[in-house]
């Protein structure tokens, strides 16, 4: 046999083979790899990638001269056990319990200068009348600028807090702001009132302590549990709330705020003039929303955020 025949014989034997493994070959599956993971490949992700916003809190900034009242429940109204002996009038009863937001109040009772900025600004009405019991001069007088403002009416006094960016306390948060979570017959607590404690009619002397008003903050031995002055006497307070004489019985739980269409707003806290009985601070008294008096005057509160 030539050279040639068998050339080409072992060429057709090769080429035979090729053929014979070529579909074998592309019929093996096709192995993707996608489960190796190369660590060198995960990055981190990039410092130029923009970050995702993060929220922030709003912090309550408790303004000059407010003290916080945090959030809190407690039973408002008359505990006898702790009402120096009187028995609780029927517009402090039931006990009720009230749950309140956190909320700020002002430490002292506005003054007589912070209301005439509210009446330079034209925020606020002059007063009509500017004198108090002995003082002719009493609301211009700079010696009385830190004495609490008198002779306001309730929408002035709401006219003020207004433009102070502020609000008339609830009952509900007056009243805690001056006792605390606990039972007490006074912002000091049960013992009973002395001329050094309160701006107040003195029961056993049958006399006024001062007979007018005296400068804010002028009793520290009678500050409240939260530091907040002169809740015992000094003036009366306005506060937000229409007198209703059973509202404790009607009262919501949350954040209680009484509303009638009617011309009684309630005033809390006793004055100069007031009795050791009037002048507890769960005493509920009321004036006409278009009084005011030589012993009547009034603090602003605002919601304290969270």
């Amino acid at each position: 046999m030539s050279r040639k025949i068998v050339s080409v014989i072992m060429l057709m034997f090769l080429l035979s083979r090729c053929i014979m493994q070529t579909p074998l070959e592309t019929a093996q599956p096709v192995i993707e790899e996608e489960d190796e993971v190369i660590p060198t490949e995960v990055a981190e992700p990039s410092s130029e990638m923009p970050a995702e916003p993060v929220e922030e809190l709003d912090v309550f900034e408790v303004p000059n001269g407010m003290v916080l009242i945090p959030a809190t429940e407690y039973m408002m109204g008359c505990d006898p056990e702790h009402n120096n002996g009187y028995a609780c009038p029927s517009d402090e009863l039931p006990q009720h319990m009230v749950s309140l937001s956190t909320f700020a109040i002002d430490v002292y009772e506005v003054t007589n200068v912070q209301y005439a900025e509210c009446v330079a600004a034209d925020g606020c009405s002059a007063p009509i009348a500017t004198a108090s019991q002995a003082r002719v001069d009493y609301y211009e007088n700079p010696e009385y600028a830190n004495f609490p403002m008198i002779n306001v009416k309730w929408d002035e006094a709401m006219a003020y807090c207004t433009w102070a960016g502020k609000r008339l306390p609830t009952e509900a948060e007056w009243e805690l702001a001056a006792r605390g979570a606990n039972p007490v017959a006074y912002a000091w607590g049960d013992d009973d009132p002395d001329c050094s404690q309160a701006n107040i009619y003195h029961d056993p002397s049958m006399s006024a302590c001062v007979g007018d008003t005296v400068a804010v903050g002028s009793y520290p031995a009678g500050a409240s549990e939260f530091g907040v002055m002169d809740m015992t006497g000094n003036v009366w307070e306005w506060v937000a709330d229409s007198y209703i004489e059973d509202f404790y019985s009607l009262s919501p739980t949350e954040n209680p705020l009484a509303e009638e269409a009617n011309q009684l707003r309630t005033v809390r806290g006793g004055g100069w003039a007031s009795n050791w009985l009037a002048a507890r601070v769960t005493s509920r008294a009321y004036d006409l929303s278009f009084y005011s008096g030589l012993d009547l005057g009034f603090r602003c509160a605002m919601d304290g955020g969270q």
